[in-house]
């Protein structure tokens, strides 16, 4: 399903901010621009972003786009309109790429998770953990997950706008498999609607399986998709 106003995750917001902007010419005029991946996460030759002049034929300007740039492929959101509509007739390999979840309920939780401020042994423990989760969130809001008087993890949070908030939730090895990961995702979440009136938002990247069904398990929803279109190879 197609969710209206649901917002840019941070790691699309990471991948579109490092791209570089491509003018897409036709006799000297730029009609659309593509933005082409740094090769940090998505190679070079992805586009991750399509704006096209206002008046022009959008597939007509992806095809320009495509064949002017050299692009093998396009990373895109299943929620943008303008480039589910400007790829129609393109024959592409389409494929899933991450998933995008809102926050429904808290369902029943197995164990209770404590949620604090971290210390400088929860630092030395989860720190990489947590900055390997934050790493793409503009102004992230880490907090440590405790159960049983153990931290077994971290809930990391990122306000979006004024509507909504980003998490991310990771467990630390020794306690994965557990189902730890579904009542920290749940217990943050519901923190965040209860408390501060947020809707939470959450994105699984790359297919992380073991992500996907943590959130599920802990109230999320499935709403959408992230796709990759490649060009198709003929031999």
């Amino acid at each position: 399903m197609y969710l209206d106003g649901f917002p840019e995750l941070a790691y699309a917001r990471l991948v579109r901010k490092r791209a570089r902007g491509v003018p897409i010419r036709d006799g000297g005029r730029a009609v659309a621009i593509a933005w082409m991946a740094d090769g940090t996460i998505y190679t070079p030759e992805t586009m991750v972003r399509f704006d096209v002049t206002e008046g022009e034929k959008a597939p007509r300007r992806m095809a320009d786009a495509f064949m002017q740039t050299n692009a093998g492929a396009i990373r895109f959101f299943g929620g943008d309109d303008v480039i589910r509509g400007a790829l129609k007739g393109l024959e592409l390999d389409v494929t899933v790429d991450g998933y995008a979840f809102v926050f429904r309920h808290a369902p029943p939780l197995p164990v209770k998770v404590t949620l604090r401020e971290g210390s400088m042994r929860d630092s030395l423990v989860l720190g990489e953990l947590a900055r390997e989760q934050a790493a793409a969130m503009d102004d992230p809001k880490i907090l440590i997950a405790e159960i049983g008087h153990e931290a077994v993890g971290v809930a990391i949070t990122d306000v979006i706008d004024k509507n909504w908030s980003e998490l991310r939730i990771a467990v630390h090895q020794p306690h994965r498999g557990n189902g730890y990961g579904a009542a920290i995702a749940a217990t943050a979440a519901d923190r965040l609607v209860t408390t501060e009136g947020r809707l939470v938002c959450a994105g699984v990247h790359q297919l992380d399986e073991r992500a996907r069904l943590s959130l599920e398990r802990g109230g999320f929803r499935l709403v959408d998709y992230y796709f990759v279109g490649s060009r198709k190879l003929y031999t």
